[in-house]
Order: C-alpha cells, then sequence, then structure tokens
C-alpha cells in the first residue's frame, strides 16, 4: 500500500517541478503561498525523518530542483552574474557538506532553511523572463501578496489566532502584541511603493488611491521600527529619483499617518487594538537592538574563528551560540541579520557575492532610471526603492524568500537589458558587414 502511494507523491511532485521549471509566474506565486501560509497561520512545521518541514520548504525545495534544470538551460551564456550565482553556490555547498561531516546531515540540512532565500533567488528567479509584461504579472501577484497579509493583520487584530497570535508563548519571544511578524510587515511596505507606482496613471476612481494609502498604514501600524526606516528610506530616495512620485507619495504618507494615529487613539478603549502607549514603547525600546548588538559582537569574535572561516565560513548545522546577555544563558538564535548570518556559514567571500547581488540592481537601475524612468514596469524608481529598503532590512533580519525573489528578477531585468544590447550590436555589426561586402563587390 505505502509503494503505490510513494509512486504517486513522487509522480505529482515531479509534475510540479515540471509546471515551475515551464512556468516561473507560477513559481512566483506558489512562493508568496508559501510564504503566506508561515505568515499568517506559524511556523506549523513537522519532523519528519529528522528534518523540520512546512509548506514553504516543500515548495522550496521543489523550486530548487525546477531552478537547476533553467539553470542548465541558460548555463550556455556566461556573464558577471552567473559566475557571482555560481560562486555562492559553490560557497554554500562546501558549508554543507563540512557541516554533513561535522554535525550530521539532519543538523546541517534544518540550519540550511534559513538560506533558502539566496539559493532559490539564484538558482530559478534569476533565469526568469523580464519583459514588460512578465513584470506587470510579477507585480500583481505581490500586490495580492500585501492585500492578503492585510487581511491577516485584521483577523489578528479582531483577536482571531492569526499571524503572530498562532504561535505560542509570543510574550517570552518578545512580540509586544505585534499581529504579524517582521518579514511581513516589510512585504507590505513594499506593496505600498509599488501600488504607489502601479497607480500613478491610474488614480481616477475612488478605490485605487485609497490602496497604496491602506498598505503604508498597516506598514506603520505593524510597529517594527526597521519597517519604518525602510518607508522613511524608500520614500526620500524617491525624491531624486522620481520627484513626481514623491509628490504623490506626500498627501498618501500624510493621509496614512493621520489614520495610524487614529486607530491608536480608538486602540485605548478597545482590546486588541494597539494603544498610543505601545507605539511609543516601540520608539523608545532599544533592548531588541541591544540584544542584536551583543549577539553579533559574540558570534563574529569568538574564539573559534580562524583565517579559513573568516574567509568560506564556518560549516552548516553547528549552531548560533552565545550567551544571552539578560538570561545569561546559553542560546543557539539566528543572529538576526542576512549579513551576519551570511559572513558565518559562506564567510566573508560569500558575503561579498551576496552583497554584490543585492547591490547591482540597486546602482544600475538607480543610473538607468535617470533617463528610461518606465523601462521597468511599473517604474524604475519603483524597482530601485524595493532593492534600497531590502538591502536595509538585511541589517537588522534575514532577508525572506520573497524579497530575494524580487531582487532576483531585479537582476534578470537588466540581464535581459544586456543581451539586447549584445544582440543589437551583434545585428548591427552583421548589417556592417553585409554592407561591406556588397560595396566591394561592386
Amino acid at each position: 500500500m505505502m509503494y503505490p502511494l510513494a509512486c504517486a507523491a513522487l509522480v505529482l511532485v515531479l509534475a510540479y517541478v515540471y509546471v515551475l521549471f515551464r512556468w516561473p509566474f507560477i513559481g512566483l506565486v506558489s512562493l508568496l503561498a508559501g510564504e503566506f501560509i508561515d505568515f499568517a497561520f506559524g511556523l506549523n512545521n513537522r519532523l519528519i525523518g529528522g528534518i523540520h518541514l512546512d509548506p514553504l520548504d516543500a515548495i522550496s525545495i521543489c523550486l530548487l530542483f525546477a531552478g537547476l534544470f533553467r539553470s542548465f538551460q541558460h548555463i550556455r551564456r556566461i556573464n558577471v552574474m552567473t559566475l557571482l550565482c555560481l560562486g555562492y553556490l559553490l560557497l554554500f555547498a562546501m558549508s554543507f557538506g563540512r557541516g554533513i561531516a561535522a554535525n550530521g546531515f539532519f543538523a546541517a540540512a534544518n540550519e540550511s532553511r534559513g538560506f533558502i532565500g539566496p539559493l532559490t533567488a539564484m538558482l530559478y528567479f534569476v533565469t526568469v523572463p523580464a519583459d514588460p509584461r512578465a513584470l506587470r504579472k510579477y507585480t500583481l501577484a505581490y500586490l495580492y501578496f500585501g492585500a492578503a497579509l492585510c487581511i491577516a493583520a485584521g483577523l489578528a487584530a479582531a483577536g482571531l489566532p492569526i499571524g503572530l497570535n498562532a504561535m505560542e508563548q509570543s510574550d517570552v519571544l518578545g512580540l509586544d502584541g505585534r499581529y504579524l511578524a517582521a518579514g511581513a510587515a516589510a512585504a507590505i511596505a513594499v506593496c505600498g511603493f509599488l501600488s504607489l507606482a502601479v497607480f500613478r496613471h491610474k488614480s481616477t476612481g475612488l478605490v485605487r488611491p485609497i490602496i497604496p494609502i491602506a498598505f503604508l498604514c498597516v506598514a506603520v501600524y505593524l510597529r517594527h521600527r526597521t519597517v519604518w526606516m525602510m518607508l522613511l528610506v524608500g520614500a526620500l530616495a524617491f525624491l531624486p529619483l522620481d520627484k513626481k512620485l514623491f509628490l504623490r507619495l506626500l498627501p498618501a504618507a500624510a493621509l496614512a499617518a493621520l489614520m495610524v494615529i487614529g486607530l491608536a487613539t480608538y486602540g485605548k478603549s478597545v482590546n486588541g487594538l494597539v494603544s498610543e502607549e505601545q507605539f511609543s514603547t516601540s520608539a523608545t525600546n532599544f533592548d531588541t537592538l541591544s540584544w542584536r548588538l551583543n549577539g553579533w559582537k559574540d558570534l563574529l569574535f569568538d574564539s573559534e574563528q580562524t583565517p579559513l572561516t573568516v574567509a568560506v565560513g564556518k560549516s552548516m548545522g553547528g549552531g548560533y551560540w552565545r550567551v544571552d546577555p539578560v538570561s545569561y544563558e546559553i542560546t543557539s538564535v539566528a543572529p538576526h541579520s542576512e549579513y551576519v548570518q551570511e559572513y558565518l556559514r559562506v564567510g566573508l567571500v560569500g558575503t561579498l557575492l551576496i552583497f554584490c547581488f543585492l547591490l547591482r540592481p540597486l546602482l544600475r537601475l538607480w543610473k538607468l532610471g535617470r533617463h528610461f524612468p518606465f523601462a521597468a514596469y511599473p517604474t524604475t524608481s519603483a524597482w530601485t526603492v524595493i532593492t534600497l529598503i531590502t538591502l536595509l532590512y538585511g541589517v537588522t533580519y534575514g532577508i525572506q524568500p520573497h524579497s530575494y525573489a524580487l531582487i532576483a528578477i531585479a537582476n534578470a531585468f537588466l540581464s535581459s537589458l544586456s543581451a539586447q544590447r549584445v544582440d543589437a550590436y551583434q545585428l548591427a555589426e552583421s548589417q556592417w558587414q553585409v554592407t561591406s561586402i556588397a560595396g566591394s563587390a561592386a
């Protein structure tokens, strides 16, 4: 009985991998659906053969296999992005292999879940189509993802077991009555900027102008200071990038701020809503920052560091052991910084490769947007701001797979532009050669 079921499950998985291989849009929708399940219903992983798996993990594994096939299909064109991705993947494979040898397969596999974002980005999403029609589909899918997260936040505020309410011992985790995790709030903030650009020329009616305001309001109301900084930096970045969009952002931000103030004032008398005191605490409590700084210091400068670990990182699965500065107990919590985590497992070399992967779209799109503001849908400036605030988010949190997917799509768009320039040059050269031969014959 088990054998036929296993065969049927394998056939379904292979069929799903084939679908992901052929239709990248389904891959993005699948990833966003998996992330939404995690954000809305908590970390409902299950122990399967010693490995903790949740729906997002299952989707990510399928994306990785589909990404391998897509990468082989595109490997014939070697460029800087290809070498960057291959270098990072090699360093990760070395860390994972050393982790299996030193800590066992299950320990290495469980810890490698934190690296799903860059792996799926470099293997799968960096190879997806990035023409204007595809970018429009990706953008709309992300906006629906953000809208679903806003609904989840509303249900959590109503007291339903949604979001962080679904997690046990939330007070112990220091969540302070927040409704959704920081990654969800960051996604909603990104949707605020994206929707503002999408409706730049379609602001007629009553609903469309409200959508960016709603996204910005919810992103602020979720009370994550890193997300507040993302919103501030992203808004200021629009000033040199796209003054018209910046001027449209100002009234939307003002109305969103008024809505937050009204909700906070109203929250005093309603159980479950955020009050002014909680906003004040979120703005002035720097205990979490101190916890991060102490943890980073212990992890970066421990006695086990050697020139080899500095260059290529420690083995996967070794844990992130240090002394908690409050309880003085030994803990193994992830470092809450994308760059510290990358440094610990793929070393300085791998971290530099990640920076290049993140910085490439920021620098090139910033330059491109000055001359071609609508080269990328909805606007080049919107994609530039997305990459900028994603870099900022990675300082104090691990960058989520959905954010890495957007960065990879931006890189895919830039690669397609480079390929178009090469093809145009080759076409012009061939036409010149034909003209020269015809002239010589004459």
